[in-house]
């Protein structure tokens, strides 16, 4: 009996329908569990630690909106830095929600803090990088001017709370003293 292509295809689907545990797959990566405990996740999962994740991972999600906002100043004169056309508004909409998505990775097993406040502020920040993605698609200049403030502040709040003897950015005046801290 001849099978066609069609049903030979069919059937190899079919025959991979099954689970990876069912088919015994040593190779195959551990299903996750109901519980949500991570016991399932790799042991280095979250390798970095917090002060390199924050610094390489979740500065560089925050750039991805703050890139494209304010003005520049310098011997050419002054420009902004706002998006200019569909495609650089395309650009700043997916750096905000790129950081919308990274801040799932501060409440995953290795990386949450056990404290409300820690959800809370994370789920801040999300909400401003959601907020950010929708007045990109808008290309509402001011609105995303507006939430790249709140955003900046938002995690400022959260470094004073979370990391001890935070200091926020330094002022653009160099012989300025540092910012306090409360």
């Amino acid at each position: 009996m001849r099978m066609s292509k069609s049903v030979l295809i069919a059937v190899l689907l079919l025959g991979a329908c099954g689970t990876k545990a069912t088919q015994g797959n040593a190779a195959a990566p551990a299903a996750t569990t109901a519980s949500g405990d991570g016991s399932h996740l790799p042991a280095d999962f979250a390798r970095l630690p917090m002060k390199e994740f924050m610094g390489h991972v979740m500065q560089n999600g925050g750039e991805g909106v703050w890139r494209w906002q304010g003005f520049v100043a310098d011997e050419k004169g002054e420009r902004s830095l706002f998006p200019k056309d569909d495609k650089e508004w395309e650009e700043a909409e997916s750096g905000a929600l790129t950081l919308a998505e990274l801040t799932n990775l501060l409440l995953m097993p290795g990386r949450r803090i056990d404290d409300p406040k820690w959800d809370a502020a994370v789920a801040g920040v999300r909400a401003l990088a959601l907020k950010a993605a929708t007045a990109a698609e808008k290309h509402d200049k001011d609105a995303f001017f507006a939430v790249g403030g709140e955003l900046d502040e938002a995690c400022d709040e959260c470094h004073k709370q979370f990391i001890p003897n935070f200091v926020g950015p330094q002022s653009a005046n160099p012989g300025a003293p540092p910012a306090k801290t409360s």
